[in-house]
């Protein structure tokens, strides 16, 4: 009695206490579960908020309580009022309370990495909400799901700049020079003379005609030279084969004489 007059914080803290059972093993990460809650303070005098809470360690705390009028709320420890109520009345005479908790996670929480073990406990608030005053035992839970998908870092969507196209050199075009014909040149060189020495008389076109003449009958007496060498050919294949074949001829001769 006198250990408890000095020292009435501990005997306070010794009196409590808090325990679970039914937690599960294993959850998918979209699952809610009933947490059987059993709740002991003889020396409570003010009301109580009870929290389930997920964490991988320490106090990285997260995840959702459902409280007395069915809103889920993952407030932090400083607004603790907005957990499930167990009001002092609640207690029994012993001081004590048994109920169900309803829990599931938080996934959009910066303290859930996924799928995988978390640990679980449930604590207990007074109405000054400055932290819990006692805990439960943890215990361990595997979380089930699909992995989250990273988010991508954006990529870089700027358009190059492309690069100026080389413009081919155009070499300038070379214009042939026209080709003189001598023959026409030095006819008309002739006609010039013929004119500036003869006049423009009448007579002065006669002799530019024969040489005309002349070629023309070139022409025709190269054409015949063709012919002349295949009549050769011919007399000259003739007699070939007239010689092959004359001994033929000539026994054929001989055997109708003698007949």
């Amino acid at each position: 009695m006198f250990f408890g007059l000095l020292c009435p914080g501990e005997v306070s803290a010794v009196t409590q206490s808090l325990s679970t059972d039914n937690v599960p093993l294993n959850i998918d990460q979209s699952q809610e579960f009933d947490v059987n809650v059993n709740f002991s303070c003889p020396s409570c005098s003010t009301d109580s908020y009870l929290r389930g809470v997920f964490y991988p360690s320490g106090t990285s705390y997260f995840g959702y309580t459902e409280d007395n009028n069915g809103n889920w709320s993952n407030a932090a420890g400083g607004n603790c009022t907005t957990y499930f109520k167990v009001a002092q009345a609640d207690l029994s005479h012993e001081g004590t309370w048994s109920g169900t908790l309803k829990v599931k996670l938080d996934t959009a929480s910066t303290y859930y990495a996924g799928p995988g073990e978390y640990l679980f406990k449930v604590g207990r608030y007074t109405p000054s909400c400055s932290s819990a005053s006692v805990w439960s035992t943890e215990a361990t839970i595997a979380v089930t799901g699909p992995t989250p998908t990273p988010t991508a870092s954006p990529t870089n969507t700027s358009t190059p700049t492309p690069a100026p196209a080389n413009t081919p050199t155009l070499k300038p075009t070379v214009t042939p020079k026209p080709t003189q014909k001598p023959t026409i040149a030095f006819s008309k060189n002739l006609m010039a003379t013929n004119s500036e020495v003869l006049g423009d008389s009448s007579e002065s076109a006669e002799p530019t005609e024969k040489p005309q003449k002349t070629e023309v009958l070139s022409s025709k007496s190269h054409n015949f030279l063709p012919i002349i060498l295949i009549l050769v050919g011919l007399i000259f294949l003739i007699a070939c084969v007239a010689v092959f074949f004359y001994p033929y001829i000539a026994k054929f001769i001989n055997e109708k004489r003698n007949k």
